[in-house]
């Protein structure tokens, strides 16, 4: 059984509402933190800002854009993936996938991948749109897919792995983890390195498989399942494992943070933490939002906090991103908040789409896209690196 994140993150405070007329203090405890105060001290530029057909049904899906190719790619849920112009944001095409699009997008080797709610993996050409074949896995694919050596690898919800032939779909190999009988509701999304393919697995688990034929080359439990309630021994890991040269970055939910041997699987250091979002690093930092809506720094040798932001509680973060001398995270009612990325005080913020955001911004050169649930697509300018 999925659980929505609803249950871990913003949207529980709903259901505790409509249960009584008084606000008890457990339920204020969950309620949204307001806009925190503070003196702008940066000024963005936003390039442009287009209506895109990717428009995002249902609180816990995930569509970020991806770049590539001199484009930005979108989806929305109604499955209409569109190729906009990085520069200006016009239109360059649009295909209807006759899909309810759930996992992707991702864009490498001249296609572009999306999974579907009906276990449908779809790729089209990265230049004109055009459907080039679709394989059906399992069940639903949530994630995007990695494309990597001429595989195109996917995660779905009842724990297999499969890859699928590039030029062909032909399915060549899968890799079968038994699900709990309670997770959350998404996946890890896999991740080529070196010849090989990283996926986590909502038992705690992250491995290491040869790209070629899905042979396991090493199996590494992060988090151990513990406690009374099928609740308390979720250990998901929902975010994307995270590669920096040799190491591989982890993190799981109710669980632990973790830097391990991408070779060997050995853990180098390990330190607890919650969360089902993805890491992401800049220089000797790691950037992760935890499942109580905390920013935290951490250090990428150790894992020593180095500064966390605690001002955005329950409200809904992304994943931060790291965009120069900032790190950026979007919230449930659409806001972006720019943080300095040496002690995380906030200097800009700016509301993008009044429905929300879906996933985290996407960072490529100088300009930060964010991709709106009701369908605005924004390209942002921010100021090049000066802190090292």
């Amino acid at each position: 059984m999925k659980l929505n994140n609803s249950f871990v993150g913003l949207f529980g405070f709903v259901l505790l509402l409509s249960s009584c007329s008084e606000i008890t203090e457990a339920e204020l405890a969950v309620l949204p933190a307001p806009l925190p105060e503070f003196e702008a001290s940066l000024n963005v530029k936003t390039n442009w800002s287009v209506s895109t057909t990717a428009i995002v049904d249902g609180n816990f899906t995930q569509l970020k854009p991806a770049t590539g190719y001199g484009k930005v790619y979108v989806s929305g849920t109604a499955g209409i993936v569109e190729a906009r112009d990085v520069k200006t944001g016009k239109l360059v095409w649009k295909t209807a996938t006759n899909a309810v699009i759930q996992g992707g997008v991702t864009v490498a080797s001249g296609i572009v991948v999306v999974g579907s709610q009906e276990g449908d993996v779809i790729t089209l050409d990265a230049e004109t749109g055009k459907e080039l074949w679709r394989n059906v896995v399992s069940s639903e694919v949530v994630a995007p897919a990695a494309i990597a050596e001429g595989h195109v690898v996917v995660r779905t919800v009842d724990g297999k792995l499969f890859s699928m032939n590039l030029e062909t779909g032909k399915r060549e190999w899968f890799f079968d983890r038994n699900v709990p009988i309670l997770t959350l509701r998404g996946t890890s999304a896999p991740i080529s390195a070196h010849g090989a393919i990283l996926s986590g697995f909502d038992n705690g688990k992250v491995a290491l498989f040869f790209l070629e034929n899905g042979k396991p080359i090493w199996e590494k439990r992060i988090a151990q399942s513990v406690g009374r309630s099928e609740l308390e021994r979720i250990v998901d890991m929902d975010a994307k494992p995270l590669v920096v040269e040799n190491r591989v970055y982890v993190v799981t939910y109710n669980g632990n943070i973790a830097a391990l041997d991408l070779r060997s699987g050995q853990t180098l250091w390990q330190r607890e933490m919650s969360s089902f979002q993805n890491i992401s690093n800049s220089g000797s930092r790691l950037f992760v939002t935890n499942a109580e809506d905390q920013v935290k720094a951490l250090s990428i040798n150790g894992g020593a906090t180095l500064w966390s932001q605690t001002a955005l509680k329950n409200r809904g973060l992304s994943a931060p991103v790291a965009a120069g001398d900032y790190v950026v995270t979007a919230d449930y009612e659409g806001y972006l908040h720019w943080m300095d990325v040496k002690d995380g005080h906030f200097v800009f913020r700016q509301q993008i789409d009044s429905s929300g955001i879906t996933g985290e911004p996407i960072v490529k050169g100088q300009q930060l896209f964010v991709l709106g649930r009701g369908g605005k697509l924004v390209a942002i300018e921010f100021p090049t690196t000066t802190y090292q």
